[in-house]
């Protein structure tokens, strides 16, 4: 070979050893690392912690492989204390767990993520989500406090069994059919008490969820809880009076409607129980009926309205929770694209389908459940409305002091609506 040959092929082998050890590594060069691996702790309060690791699985595998997302499951009942202490010492998580009542309490301990910014696009968010979650998710200046994973909705349970012996073949559709069954279903001792309940209704000591039941009332009677644009109470009207009236019934001795009192256990144990044959909860509330009696046999159907409405005039009631972007936070971009990229409808449907619950996203309201008693609950999620943002756990206090203030005869039905009108809009003015 020339001399020229020589220093060409040798010139070729050097820059192909050179770009060798810069791919694979061995000296620093053009290679591609990619981000640093970072870790994102995520706190919440369900029994999801499965449902978390397959979505952080997925995420990793499909999104970004340097991060690793880590779920910590805290007690609900000092959750809200933890939270605030971490936050205090600056050890919070980058994301955290806030249910709709806690987010005008707490909505200073998070970050909000501006329209436009990591893929967050208010106006796509309305085809995203329920309008009652969007409105509440998205503060006056288009920022998104969180993401919501499931939106639970009220429903009715029925005991079969019940219902087969008195020849019902459904449960009710309305509240006048439900008026009709109960005169078969409330049963009485021989001294003239009752021995087994219609339903577990009427009172707010032992009748879990009252208050949302309450507000489900007043907003099919077409009354609401807040004038939102004056931020002033709207509890004192007629709708809550007839709402209010029709509730407390259900535990008026004197009333046809009565079939229900504060002698009983809480409203799910007494169904799980047999001792009620219908009551009014939640999804959630599926699993701890069915631990407290693995034998009942029970299902459930969508809430009663007030007359054979069709679908466009339902009026339902839910719940939800979001997961939000700690202000302090070390990760605030890349936990943001996390919580964006949980809004998709698989990181949802994964989610909802782990965890047995009503998704959030709306497109999955018409989706097959992982079981068939959860698809009243589905078909009720577009049509809810939610306790509003600015009660929050105060204003469902302040309608179970309504019904027990009624239910107790300590005040009228007016007077007992008039207090908590009044005690409501001096919550509004404090905040």
């Amino acid at each position: 070979m020339s001399r020229f040959q020589l220093i060409v092929y040798g010139s070729i082998g050097v820059i192909v050893l050179g770009l060798l050890l810069v791919l694979t590594g061995v000296i620093p060069g053009l290679k591609n690392t990619g981000p640093a691996p970072f870790t994102l702790t995520v706190w919440g309060i369900g029994d999801d912690a499965l449902a978390w690791q397959r979505l952080g699985d997925t995420y990793q595998k499909t999104v970004l492989e340097a991060a690793t997302i880590r779920y910590v499951r805290k007690n609900p009942a000092s959750y809200e204390a933890e939270l605030v202490n971490a936050l205090a010492s600056g050890q919070s998580p980058d994301i955290f767990v806030l249910e709709d009542a806690w987010l005008e309490k707490h909505r200073d301990k998070i970050k909000p993520l501006p329209s436009g910014r990591a893929g967050y696009l208010r106006e796509t968010l309305k085809t995203a989500f329920p309008d009652s979650i969007s409105s509440a998710i998205v503060t006056d200046k288009g920022e998104l406090l969180g993401t919501p994973l499931v939106f639970d909705t009220l429903a009715l349970f029925y005991n079969r069994d019940y219902l087969n012996s008195a020849n019902f073949p459904n449960p009710p559709q309305t509240w006048g059919e439900l008026l009709e069954q109960l005169k078969i279903l409330t049963t009485y001792t021989e001294g003239g008490t009752i021995k087994r309940s219609g339903i577990a209704l009427g009172t707010a000591s032992n009748v879990q969820n009252a208050a949302d039941i309450l507000l489900l009332l007043m907003y099919q009677s077409g009354g609401r809880a807040i004038e939102t644009a004056k931020r002033e109470s709207a509890i004192q009207s007629p709708a809550t009076e007839s709402a209010l009236t029709f509730y407390t019934s259900f535990s008026n001795p004197t009333a046809r409607t009565y079939s229900w009192n504060g002698a009983f256990p809480l409203s799910l144990e007494a169904f799980a129980k047999g001792d009620a044959a219908m009551v009014i909860g939640y999804a959630r509330d599926a699993k701890r009926i069915q631990a407290l009696n693995p034998q009942l046999n029970f299902d459930t159907a969508p809430i009663p309205q007030l007359d054979a409405a069709e679908d466009a005039n339902r009026v339902n009631y839910g719940r939800f929770s979001i997961f939000a972007v700690s202000r302090l936070s070390k990760n605030v971009e890349e936990s943001w694209k996390f919580l964006v990229w949980l809004q998709g409808r698989e990181p949802q449907k994964t989610y909802s389908d782990a965890v047995e619950l009503p998704p959030a996203r709306r497109e999955l309201a018409v989706s097959q459940p992982p079981r068939e008693q959860l698809v009243p609950f589905y078909r009720q999620i577009l049509s809810a409305r939610i306790l509003p943002a600015a009660g929050g756990g105060r204003l469902t206090g302040i309608i179970n002091a309504m019904i027990g203030a009624a239910v107790n005869r300590q005040l009228t039905v007016s007077q007992a609506i008039s207090r908590a009108d009044q005690e409501f809009n001096e919550l509004l003015r404090k905040r």
